[in-house]
């Protein structure tokens, strides 16, 4: 029983690291929060379930047309909220996209309902049995994607140019320009980028509950703070530890405790990271934090 609980929490991280991964590169690239990057999941869960479920569209189109639309939706908010706003407002883009988000979620009601949809099963015949805990072949596609998707993400960034770019922009915005970076594109291609993540965490967490709403992104957006707070903004290898940290701790907490619990006990965790290390487990003193 217990293996199952731990099994399904990294399951439950490795959908809310996409997520926070895409909140850190959105902070590395410049210092500000991207509130809309939920409501960018959410969207792109109820796209895609629409596509499999009315549509009729095999899940790989589905989940390929997700990341699509995350990427498009990020970087229309980058151009909406955060583009043209001078820096010396670095609140102005982050309430901005915080409005943005409301904005999403109002377009969404409105056109699909405010009910919950339902997202059909992938691999239903598929099933594992370990022994010491059982995976369905829907969490074996979860947890695939999430891993490959967060593997690919660390090689782009170490190992392409645009990667080292984006790493460039991230330690000194203002000296990677004079070397001769595009720091504007980059900047774009990063919230392209954070787009995708969201867009895949999105349909890959409707996949594991069978069910999304368009009221999730708010909680997505939530989680994915809490994640970056305590493994540390910016911080790609923090993020994926909070990230499996938090899922585990949830998952755990249901199972052990009372889901009334769920959420009190990570918010307990973030404070007692908020006092102990500000900057989080694995941060970097950065511009951002001292807003946060």
């Amino acid at each position: 029983m217990l293996t199952q609980q731990l099994f399904n929490g990294l399951l439950l991280g490795a959908t809310y690291c996409l997520v926070a991964l895409g909140f850190n590169l959105v902070v590395g690239a410049m210092d500000r929060l991207n509130f809309a990057l939920g409501e960018t999941a959410m969207l792109s869960a109820v796209l895609g379930a629409v596509l499999m479920d009315v549509t009729g569209w095999p899940f790989v189109l589905a989940f390929l047309a997700s990341l699509v639309i995350g990427g498009v939706v990020a970087v229309v908010v980058y151009f909406a909220s955060f583009r043209f706003v001078p820096q010396q407002y670095p609140t102005a883009s982050i309430l901005s996209s915080l409005g943005f988000g409301l904005m999403i979620t109002a377009l969404v009601t409105k056109f699909f309902g405010s009910n919950q949809r339902s997202v059909p099963d992938v691999l239903p015949n598929v099933r594992l049995d370990l022994g010491i805990f059982e995976v369905s072949g829907a969490q074996l596609v979860i947890l695939g994607l999430a891993v490959v998707m967060t593997v690919a993400l660390y090689v782009f960034l170490e190992k392409t140019v645009w990667g080292t770019a984006i790493r460039g922009v991230s330690d000194d915005a203002t000296v990677t320009g004079l070397l001769g970076v595009p720091v504007r594109r980059v900047i774009l291609l990063t919230f392209a980028l954070s787009g995708v993540l969201a867009g895949a965490a999105g349909l890959l967490t409707g996949i594991a509950y069978h069910t999304v709403s368009p009221f999730d992104g708010f909680n997505t957006t939530l989680t994915a703070l809490m994640i970056i707070v305590i493994g540390g903004l910016g911080s790609v290898t923090g993020g994926v530890v909070a990230a499996v940290a938090i899922g585990v701790i949830q998952t755990l907490t249901v199972a052990y405790l009372s889901a009334t619990l769920r959420d009190l006990i990570v918010f307990i965790l973030v404070g007692v990271v908020l006092l102990v290390r500000p900057q989080g487990l694995f941060g970097r003193n950065a511009g951002v934090l001292e807003r946060v």
